[in-house]
């Protein structure tokens, strides 16, 4: 349960959580490049893609939790503009938790590649047909909007820190608990 200086205890780790998995998913990309060989580059990937749909699946509870709860106010309160842009990051945030992930996994399918949950041996059934057009440019999206958000998170980020030490109001306190 929020309290009126802070967000639960469920909030907070699910937020945390998921920056961690954005560090995982984000990492993998990148490194994937570095892997040595084919089936190195593979086993990057699908960590990537498990990650990238465990951040997405983590989207449900943390709505979930926002909205059947109000938010503790921001102290001392910011004025109606901070507010609208605070409202359009997180849509925002939200949004690319859902889509990309679901671009992800439709390129993966659309080019025949199988979507295997690491350390299980679990296949996620082949729900998108082979479709080149629809691989190219369901990748090529999904790498741009990958690129867009290193820089919406650190945005993100940077409020939260001109919240703190400039501000001066308990915008992230109430995330820190």
């Amino acid at each position: 349960m929020n309290t009126p200086t802070t967000y639960s205890r469920l909030v907070r780790v699910l937020h945390w959580f998921t920056l961690l998995l954005l560090i995982a998913v984000y990492a993998t990309a990148e490194l994937r490049g570095w892997a040595p060989d084919r089936p190195t580059r593979t086993a990057v990937m699908q960590w990537h893609m498990a990650l990238g749909l465990l951040a997405a699946l983590l989207v449900l509870p943390r709505l979930g939790a926002r909205l059947s709860r109000p938010a503790p106010p921001i102290l001392p309160p910011p004025g109606r503009f901070a507010l609208l842009a605070a409202r359009a990051m997180h849509i925002t945030l939200y949004l690319f938790l859902i889509v990309q992930p679901l671009l992800g996994l439709v390129t993966a399918q659309s080019g025949e590649r199988a979507v295997v949950i690491p350390l299980t041996g679990l296949t996620l059934p082949d729900l998108i047909v082979n479709d080149h057009d629809l691989h190219e440019w369901t990748e090529e999206m999904h790498v741009l909007i990958g690129k867009i958000f290193y820089a919406v998170i650190g945005l993100h980020a940077l409020a939260a820190l001109a919240h703190h030490y400039y501000f001066r109001d308990n915008t992230l306190r109430r995330m820190l608990g």
